[in-house]
């Protein structure tokens, strides 16, 4: 009877304690951070949008318990502008009008490069500080633009450095401000989820603009970045569109197959190369 229980006692797999907090590095407390959010789960978050996704505050309700336990602190520490004026001064928003089969609208885009801070509370002294870049787009003004510069930016910093599961492929949505609000009515709306988060229509299908019933509408920030090409290649916004137009048959260009938003790009960036200002076409 003792032999057996010896025997059991040694078939049971060691567990190592975690060292006390006090000592741990930063680094080490980054793999117990990881630890605590292994995967979270994508909701359907308003009845306006149909297909699930993951916010920031999802990522925020697993990983700020483990920051308080571990003691790890978080902080934006600078906000630095990418672009300027002629006179040399900051310059954080631009906007440019979007033609639309709505109507036209006024796009703000913020963009900037933001430094961030890892502070191990128990060792002030061992930080760790990462740059990274915000873009954002949002037709409800500047202020809109910029939180959805920052949402975005932190959010997909957060899955990557922790290497967070999200289940499902994470939608593009069509656009920012699309969380919480529909999807607009010239655009197709993405496909219901069926169980295990599968597109209940067959995947060969195609709509009647030739895309795959699993493609969704570009969204604004990868437009918004298209026309940026364009201006460095000193082409404009209504050139791009008009060989959207004559190229593909897309009047909006949220339409545009993911391939054909490729291609425009690396025209535009070709067109860089060969130049150094005045206008040229696609």
């Amino acid at each position: 009877m003792a032999g057996s229980t010896k025997a059991a006692a040694a078939a049971q797999p060691k567990t190592t304690e975690a060292p006390p907090r006090e000592s741990m590095s930063l680094q080490e407390k980054f793999v117990k951070l990881r630890e605590a959010v292994p995967a979270i789960t994508q909701r359907q978050h308003s009845e306006g949008v149909k297909y699930k996704f993951a916010k920031i505050f999802d990522v925020y309700e697993l990983l700020t318990p483990a920051m308080n336990q571990y003691g790890v602190n978080f902080d934006i520490v600078a906000e630095q502008a990418t672009r300027h004026t002629e006179n040399g001064d900051p310059m954080y928003f631009t906007s440019f009008q979007q033609n639309t089969q709505r109507g036209s609208r006024i796009v703000w885009v913020y963009e900037a490069d933001l430094t961030i801070r890892w502070t191990n509370a128990d060792k002030p002294d061992d930080i760790l500080e990462v740059t990274l870049h915000a873009l954002g787009t949002n037709d409800g003004g500047p202020d809109k633009a910029k939180g959805s510069a920052w949402t975005y930016c932190l959010k997909y910093y957060l899955f990557e450095k922790f290497g967070i599961d999200q289940g499902d492929d994470d939608p593009d949505m069509s656009d920012h401000a699309s969380e919480g609000t529909p999807p607009a009515q010239n655009r197709p709306t993405a496909p219901q989820n069926g169980a295990g988060g599968r597109n209940t229509q067959p995947s060969g299908q195609t709509a009647q603009n030739g895309r795959t019933s699993a493609q969704r509408p570009l969204s604004d920030a990868q437009l918004s970045r298209m026309y940026r090409k364009g201006e460095d290649a000193g082409i404009t916004q209504a050139q791009i569109n008009e060989r959207i137009a004559k190229s593909y048959g897309q009047q909006d260009p949220h339409n545009m197959t993911r391939a054909q938003y490729d291609e425009i790009c690396n025209l535009l960036d070709a067109e860089v190369k060969k130049q150094q200002g005045g206008n040229a076409n696609v």
